[in-house]
């Protein structure tokens, strides 16, 4: 029953996503004449242009991504320009912006016209509405034109899922297109107490041993959230279309498409409660509602023992080699297909780029080039790994995991997955689980829909402010739900939620609609 829902879904939401590009919208594609080798206007895959490095003016292509700088960013990048400049005369410059500053920094960076080529962007990071403020080159021209290995390798659903108005404003990493939801733990601990975690089910099944760790461990955080990374936030359950500051959510599983107002649901009232007391009790970070750092930054230090992550197989073997200690993953949401899901991980064409031809290019090239993709992801081999077998790899003998010199854990946000480099501890079988689990993946009700908010954002721009207020705060457990939530809603209620919550149902009915026609 699942498999036959899921392939409809697909065939309807390709059927729908066809007629969006028919009718247009957007901003117009800036296509940029910098590389003098085509523009960027739509067409089919006959307008493929073959690349002559040697008829390329020089140009320089800045990556920026949410994260942090590396020691060794700039031997990196020295490796990846011998190859760049071969193939379309180019260099790069890889400019990561440590994750609390990254919303800052995008805003100005947009507003100022301060030059950038490649920009990470996804649905939970405002690409919509950036999309609306002209912050990215539409890319259909582009793709077809320079984008040919993506268009090869892309699974087409990614694709299509990532469109807004039917046009494309950004390239989804090829990865998996489905999450679940749930904690990472260090296994070496739970190892230690003889932990079972094949009975956890909920939230509260946690508890046990966060005690353990409370009680036994008095220099590990039994469970590290941040005011971007709470445990509730991650294990909703709800489907958010990739926007959480936006009302109105389908639960998971759910075949009503009666949107809910997250905030003013029990089962949200019930988590905050139990994450309250965790506080009190001690077993969350006393400063959870005011860090922004990201749990894999503080594991590091080996005073966590566990946090929320968005799952997928080998979650745990993949991080253990950023994080430096063994790992495990207790899957508490089962794997879904949201619309968020496969624009949760993209590059966009900043509309200030200089060389938005030579942009795409890069980007085609981590999509196809294997070379290059590892060494963006993983460094520069002999230095920061060695090679086990052709697609294997370990770090070289005497190296301490917790103090590599390039090891920026991002490597879900660039180009095809699948060329990437496995560790020696992950399953060699890791991408054939990965489309497994796509395969057993739900889809979503609303998988496809994407919210427009041009008739509220005068509302939503509000409503992100007084959700910046209260759900730090609430979700980490520091203030009482009791006597806070209440407020919030109210608040919300003042400021217009249920006109975003009755115009984003308005374009949902109209969207399952218009499958059914």
């Amino acid at each position: 029953m699942r498999k036959k829902r899921r392939l409809a879904l697909l065939v309807m939401l390709a059927a729908m996503l066809a007629l969006a590009a028919c009718s247009g919208g957007g901003s117009k594609s800036s296509g940029g004449t910098g590389s003098g080798n085509g523009g960027s206007a739509s067409g089919g895959g006959d307008q493929a242009v073959k690349v002559d490095a040697s008829k390329l003016k020089p140009y320089e292509v800045i990556l920026m991504y949410p994260g942090t700088p590396q020691p060794d960013e700039k031997l990196v990048e020295e490796a990846m320009n011998k190859i760049l400049k071969e193939k379309i005369n180019a260099t790069i410059d890889i400019q990561p912006v440590d994750w609390g500053a990254w919303n800052d920094k995008m805003n100005l960076m947009f507003a100022s016209g301060e030059k950038a080529d490649l920009v990470f962007t996804a649905s939970w990071n405002g690409h919509v509405d950036n999309v609306t403020k002209g912050a990215f080159v539409e890319l259909d021209g582009l793709l077809e034109k320079y984008g040919q290995n993506i268009l090869e390798s892309e699974d087409p659903f990614l694709l299509e899922g990532a469109r807004v108005k039917g046009k494309l404003y950004a390239i989804p990493t090829n990865k998996e297109i489905a999450a679940s939801w749930g904690v990472l733990v260090r296994k070496d601990l739970a190892d230690k107490y003889n932990m079972d975690f094949s009975n956890v089910k909920t939230l509260a099944d946690l508890e046990p041993f966060l005690q353990i760790i409370k009680e036994n461990e008095p220099d590990v955080t039994p469970l590290f959230q941040s005011s971007t990374q709470t445990l509730v936030g991650y294990v909703s359950g709800y489907d958010n279309f990739g926007d959480p500051g936006a009302p109105g959510s389908i639960k998971f599983g759910s075949t009503d498409p009666t949107l809910k107002y997250l905030i003013e649901e029990p089962d949200y009232l019930e988590n905050l409660r139990l994450l309250r007391s965790w506080y009190l009790k001690g077993y969350i970070n006393e400063d959870a509602p005011t860090s922004t750092l990201q749990a894999n930054e503080t594991a590091r230090t080996g005073r966590v023992f566990m946090w929320p992550e968005s799952l997928k197989p080998g979650k745990d073997k993949e991080m253990e080699g950023t994080i430096g200690f063994p790992l495990t993953q207790i899957e508490i949401v089962p794997p879904y297909i949201t619309t968020g899901d496969t624009t949760n991980s993209m590059i966009g064409i900043s509309r200030t780029s200089k060389d938005p031809e030579r942009a795409m290019m890069v980007l085609n090239l981590l999509h196809s080039d294997k070379e290059l993709l590892n060494l963006l992801d993983w460094g520069i081999e002999g230095v920061h790994y060695v090679k086990v077998s052709d697609n294997m790899i370990k770090l070289p003998d005497g190296v301490d995991p917790s103090k590599r010199a390039y090891n920026h854990g991002s490597q879900w946000m660039f180009g095809n997955q699948f060329l990437s480099y496995l560790w020696e501890n992950e399953a060699p079988d890791k991408w054939d689980q990965f489309r497994k689990f796509n395969e057993s993946a739900e889809p979503s009700l609303s998988l496809g829909f994407t919210f427009d908010p041009s008739n509220v954002k005068a509302e939503l721009a509000v409503l992100n402010n007084i959700r910046d207020e209260f759900t730090a705060a609430l979700e980490t457990g520091s203030v009482d739900p009791d006597e806070v939530l209440p407020k919030y809603i109210e608040k919300a209620k003042e400021a217009g939620a249920y006109k975003v919550l009755e115009e984003k149902q308005k374009q949902l009915d109209a969207f399952l609609a218009s499958k059914k026609s």
